[in-house]
């Protein structure tokens, strides 16, 4: 059975350079390219980091039902469609949904209870940052954020970090290669059930 692999954890655990790993290594997995309200950040790119929308049109999508979960963080909207979760399971692949704690608890609560069929596909991961001071120092590196925001960021972290064990599997943050070790696994394990 095809599985939706949620990934999520605070801001600058880790969560996409793994993911990515995962998929590059892992052809069957593809990511679900989630949506957003807020200005694309440096580089990123409409249909490939997120789907951009308008703050009226994101509005017009939930108006209309058309996503599975929405939530609104830091002022902007972030939601997953969803034509993109069915068109994946229409592919064949396994997926993979990276994305805020809120949301993610969306999922493994009310669409789950909502949708057996869901339900029975989802696996839930929380990357677990080894500590608030690497978390600040990692967001610090990224350079996406000013002073400000990354402060707003911690606070939201810790709140996040709080709620860790509500998740299937936890990876306790190390190195890259040690926490994509840890992803493969957790993969290859919940392949094989």
């Amino acid at each position: 059975m095809q599985k939706l692999i949620i990934v999520s954890g605070p801001a600058g655990s880790g969560k996409n350079t793994v993911c990515e790993r995962l998929m590059e290594n892992f052809p069957s997995v593809r990511r679900i390219i989630t949506s957003t309200s807020r200005p694309p950040r440096g580089t990123e790119q409409d249909g490939i980091d997120y789907n951009f929308f308008s703050r009226e049109e994101f509005e017009k999508l939930i108006s209309e039902n058309a996503l599975y979960e929405y939530a609104l963080v830091h002022g902007n909207y972030y939601g997953t469609l969803k034509s993109t979760i069915d068109d994946g399971f229409k592919t064949g692949s396994d997926l993979i949904l990276i994305i805020d704690v809120q949301g993610a608890h969306t999922w493994m609560g009310r669409i789950s209870d909502e949708n057996p069929d869901l339900k029975s596909r989802i696996v839930s991961i929380f990357i677990m940052p080894p500590s608030i001071e690497e978390l600040k120092k990692r967001l610090h590196t990224r350079g996406t954020e000013d002073e400000s925001q990354i402060e707003r960021r911690m606070h939201t972290a810790m709140d996040e970090m709080k709620r860790a064990d509500e998740f299937d599997f936890v990876i306790n943050s190390k190195s890259k290669d040690e926490d994509y070790a840890a992803l493969k696994d957790i993969y290859l394990k919940v392949k094989s059930l």
